[in-house]
């Protein structure tokens, strides 16, 4: 299928107007959608046969007549297969491709495994690879691909399609032209878009996870380090310098000891840090000796799920150690409900493992020190989705900017 482009002509707006409304409505008739649009039915068939032919719209043949009698209308429908979407994730240990349908269904996915800073020509051999094993895998017919994002962690130049720097990879350098790199190798001529992969996490919660229907929203990517992708009005925000949502490096102990990965003391990040956490666990060996945490097993052997499943069980060093956690999450929470107003905060990664319990002392820790009125509206919610997230937002950012005259 070739790829719509986006000109500035009313035709363009016309035809992308309808699509979004056969999305939306899945079956429609010719004059619904003549009433809805108020463009004229010869207008609309052509528009109609236009989209029949790349695949994206099928004609159902004639619906009923009215009670009064009349013409049968035409009825055309959605074709959630007429196109399909590839996003990819990139984490420290793994790369995750997926492919969905225009409707958001994962077709297929893929994992992976990525070395400790991998050099970067070996994972580009790897994306591409990806790319190729997703759609031959899922049998696609790769004219109906729409396009590929991809999302690595670090900080990101949307507009470039550049990593400015990523923690896990400091081998690929500064200011990798990640976009110019992977177009040179992909084989399709489709649009490609690359983001901070906690930008597209955002994206997944907004559209198919717990941010649904929701405008203003903060996502909180939680573990070795804490990204966040911030949703401001329904438009994802980046910042003139691409540090939107940088939150993890927000001061929240300035007295603290703890050093960051940036450098700096106390940063949001470094205080609620999978390492600083199993550093407390083990520090902690001395005297609570039978912890549930250690399970009869060397303090330096112990992982972070060993941590929470002894929290669920009411273990005094659990206990005292995600209590901490709780307190600096909630100054952190506190601090972006102040920046941005969200409606609701989700929670992804490793701490919602911590169950329940973790999160509901969070949130009261938060409403025992943000404004009163603040406190009774924002929500905080772990996220609904699985660890596909980052691929899925990134394949929904491709689906939406098809559908779209303006990014999400």
């Amino acid at each position: 299928m070739d790829v719509i482009r986006k000109p500035k002509t009313l035709k363009y707006i016309n035809r992308m107007a309808i699509l979004n409304i056969l999305r939306i409505s899945g079956e429609i008739s010719v004059a619904e959608l003549s009433r809805k649009t108020k463009l004229s039915k010869t207008t609309l068939m052509k528009i109609m046969n236009y989209y029949a032919g790349k695949g994206l719209v099928s004609n159902m043949g004639k619906g009923s007549s009215t009670e009064i009698g009349g013409k049968r209308p035409n009825i055309f429908k959605f074709n959630k297969n007429g196109g399909y979407a590839v996003g990819i994730d990139i984490s420290a240990s793994r790369l995750m491709a997926i492919v969905t349908n225009l409707d958001g269904e994962i077709l297929k996915k893929i994992i992976i495994k990525l070395k400790i800073n991998e050099k970067f020509d070996s994972v580009l051999k790897k994306i591409i690879d990806s790319y190729e094993q997703v759609i031959g895998e899922a049998a696609l017919d790769r004219k109906k691909v729409i396009g590929l994002a991809i999302g690595p962690y670090g900080i990101t130049n949307y507009k470039e399609g550049m990593v400015i720097f990523s923690p896990h990879f400091p081998s690929w350098g500064s200011n990798l032209k990640l976009k110019e790199e992977v177009l040179k190798h992909l084989p399709d001529r489709i649009p490609l878009y690359v983001d901070n992969n906690n930008r597209f996490q955002a994206i997944a919660e907004k559209i198919a996870g717990a941010a649904q229907g929701k405008k203003d929203i903060v996502v909180l990517k939680a573990g070795k380090g804490l990204g966040s992708g911030v949703i401001m009005d329904n438009e994802i925000k980046r910042g003139d310098h691409y540090l939107f949502g940088e939150v993890g490096h927000i001061t929240v102990n300035p007295e603290g000891d703890e050093i960051c990965s940036c450098g700096a003391k106390g940063c949001f990040e470094a205080m609620v840090s999978t390492k600083r956490i199993l550093r407390m666990a083990r520090e902690g060996y001395k005297r609570y000796p039978s912890s549930l945490v250690f399970n009869k097993d060397k303090p330096e052997n112990i992982n972070i799920d060993d941590i929470f499943d002894a929290y669920k069980k009411n273990d005094p060093l659990a206990l005292e150690i995600l209590e901490d956690v709780a307190k600096w999450f909630a100054v952190g929470i506190s601090n972006i409900i102040l920046l941005y107003d969200p409606e609701i905060i989700v929670i992804q990664g490793i701490f919602t493992n911590a169950g329940k319990d973790f999160l509901n002392n969070i949130r009261k820790k938060v409403n025992e020190i943000s404004l009163p009125r603040i406190k009774k509206e924002t929500r905080i919610e772990y996220t609904t989705l699985g660890d596909e997230v980052g691929a899925l937002g990134a394949a929904s950012h491709v689906i939406s900017e098809f559908f779209s005259l303006q990014p999400l």
